[in-house]
């Protein structure tokens, strides 16, 4: 099924197709952004104009068609602070129905906060955050605790609105302006004391002038992945932006090359909204989240379609706890039967709990990928997918791993290729994870169980319990055999010498000791 999302915001309107798998994942097949600054007037007046009202049914008529060619089944439209807060914004909603045919669902202040939080948390699954999503006309600020939404609120904050605001008309900021900009922020946001915000909260945040800004200061550190999704700035990074940018006028900004050109006129007070949520609530780094507030509300109608024709927060909220749930979750190892394995491998220190999350989004990713013997375009497929909770070295790691598992010559070429990235160490743990994926891989297509122990005389014993009379015994002696010198421990296997009930003649116990 194919869903389009078109998000009519303050400064610019966003088209996102989506490919909605059965499991209800999806994948962006097809996306635009146009600028129409409809809620330009809105800095000096309570309406929004003729002419942006006119160029953004335009760029509407242009989505709806788009929508329409790449057949998208279902194209929900929705409007943020502008269409809310302009007080001809019925009579805006009334020219987009006459002539585009298209619907568009007005969200209040706290429903776009909820679901700019959903989208921004199904791909970081951060339990404790302040997340905080920066448009054009307003700033939306969630706090949560544990997922459960303890604040939300919507501030009329927009990078767009302050620069009309306190910008000169070529665009550009004196020192004045600035600070004046900068007071108004600081009085304008909450106290940290006010949300009780805890000490391991993490700070994440969305929108296009992040992303812009993410992407500069890639640029400037030549950061290695065009990927911005889980992408960290810190407040260093962010005050030298703030020096660097404060007082060039926009066409100086555009010179850079560096800056989406969308972004250069709203940069700045984007810059400064950012720097003053870091210094008010005492955050020295912000992680970047590649999904927002169009994720968000897909996610939100694929769990329950009627979605958006409910008003009440306290339901959106529920709703969201079922997404997160799922989400959030879908990489478990119990998805995979393997809990007492991973448990086991923990306990007895042959893994460490990263290495074994690592290996759990290996067998999930693995689940969803095609199989092919290029396995170098594999590699970057999996560096493009987006990971909650992994850090950008922790992707390497399990895209070396999954190749590992299938062609070592491969994986140690790439690996040298992306040493840059990477501790001399991280090859082990690739090892380590490589060869438990094939295990759990062969557990996992005979539909065996798995147990392990550990004997007195320190060699352990991996129990295989098959189900099929046909088992790869062959193929499990050589992942034993290469786990036990990736390992550097002797290990043994075991298979019963009864299948379903029937009496088999495999009934050994093969040590495997590792080479010296």
């Amino acid at each position: 099924m194919k869903i389009s999302i078109i998000d009519i915001g303050s400064n610019t309107i966003k088209l996102v197709i989506y490919d909605v798998k059965k499991d209800r994942t999806f994948i962006g097949i097809h996306q635009d952004s146009s600028k129409v600054r409809l809620g330009e007037s809105l800095a000096y007046s309570d309406k929004l104009n003729e002419q942006s009202i006119l160029k953004s049914i335009d760029v509407l008529l242009l989505y709806r068609d788009i929508a329409r060619l790449e057949g998208a089944n279902k194209i929900i439209c929705v409007g943020t602070s502008a269409v809310r807060e302009a007080k001809n914004g019925k009579y805006f909603l009334d020219q987009v129905f006459k002539k585009t045919g298209l619907r568009v669902r007005v969200l209040t202040g706290q429903e776009e906060a909820y679901y700019s939080y959903l989208g921004a948390s199904i791909s970081t699954c951060i339990p404790n955050g302040l997340f905080f999503d920066l448009g054009g006309g307003s700033l939306e600020l969630v706090y949560t605790e544990d997922f459960k939404v303890k604040n939300a609120q919507a501030l009329p904050l927009g990078a767009l609105r302050l620069t009309r605001t306190f910008a000169n008309p070529d665009g550009s900021f004196s020192k004045k302006d600035c600070d004046n900009m900068s007071q108004k922020i600081v009085d304008t946001l909450p106290t940290k004391k006010s949300y009780g915000i805890g000490i391991d909260t993490l700070l994440v945040g969305v929108g296009g002038t992040l992303r812009a800004l993410g992407r500069y200061d890639q640029i400037r550190a030549k950061f290695p992945f065009e990927k911005i999704h889980n992408y960290r700035l810190t407040l260093g990074g962010i005050d030298s932006m703030r020096q660097e940018l404060s007082y060039l006028k926009p066409s100086e900004i555009s010179s850079l090359g560096s800056i989406d050109s969308t972004r250069v006129e709203t940069i700045v007070a984007g810059i400064y909204v950012i720097y003053s949520i870091m210094k008010k609530f005492d955050f020295e780094e912000l992680l970047i989240s590649g999904y927002s507030i169009r994720e968000g509300i897909l996610a939100s109608f694929i769990q329950n379609s009627n979605t958006l024709e409910n008003h009440n927060v306290q339901s959106i909220e529920k709703e969201n706890l079922k997404v997160l749930s799922y989400h959030c979750h879908k990489h478990d190892i119990s998805h995979f039967g393997l809990d007492d394995m991973m448990h086991d491998m923990i306990y007895y220190a042959l893994l460490k709990e990263r290495e074994a999350e690592i290996l759990s989004y290996a067998l999930y990713a693995l689940s969803r990928l095609p199989q092919t013997n290029k396995y170098y375009s594999l590699f970057y497929r999996i560096l493009d997918e987006d990971y909650p909770s992994l850090t950008y070295r922790e992707q390497v790691i399990l895209a070396l791993s999954i190749i590992y598992s299938k062609k070592i010559r491969a994986a140690e070429e790439l690996f040298y290729q992306n040493n840059h990235l990477l501790k001399p160490q991280n090859l082990k743990s690739i090892q380590k994870i490589a060869i438990l994926l094939n295990l759990a891989r062969l557990i996992i297509k005979t539909g065996s169980e798995i147990r392990i122990r550990l004997r007195e005389n320190q060699n352990m014993i991996f129990t295989i319990i098959p189900t099929q009379k046909l088992f790869p015994s062959v193929l499990l002696k050589q992942i034993i055999e290469k786990a036990s010198g990736i390992f550097d421990f002797p290990m043994q296997y075991d298979i019963p010498n009864k299948i379903n009930g029937v009496k088999s003649s495999t009934n050994k116990l093969i040590s495997i000791n590792p080479q010296m």
